[in-house]
């Protein structure tokens, strides 16, 4: 019986990687094809200044989330249960993307950093 158990989690395991998988790949094509979109036609009607501007946020957003996906992969995940007890603010929320931490390094530093790249 605790075989049959054993089985049954694996393949629990294995759906939802392969579910997440499917829904990554999904979302990276549909945004990246809006981002080429939008980069190619409306980015270049543009003046110069606000092209500079949007070029300067899209830089900074990138390196925002780099940064998000590096914090959360290194981070311990006892400070912040510790700070969960004392009700800390944002210290949920934190727990949360500690415990999610492959997921959140790979949405931030490769699925965005590609979003990103299209403009």
């Amino acid at each position: 019986m605790k075989e049959s158990d054993q089985k049954n989690k694996k393949n629990k395991k294995g759906d939802s990687h392969v579910k997440w998988i499917i829904e990554v790949f999904i979302i990276t094509f549909i945004s990246s094809i809006c981002f080429s979109y939008i980069s190619t036609n409306g980015v270049s009607k543009l003046n110069l200044i606000l092209a500079l501007v949007i070029l300067f946020a899209v830089i900074f957003a990138g390196i925002f989330f780099d940064i998000v996906g590096v914090a959360v992969t290194v981070a311990n995940e006892e400070e912040f249960h510790a700070r969960a007890t004392k009700k800390a603010k944002g210290a949920k929320m934190s727990l949360k993307l500690i415990k999610n931490s492959v997921r959140v390094a790979n949405v931030c530093a490769d699925v965005i950093r590609r979003y990103l790249s299209e403009f």
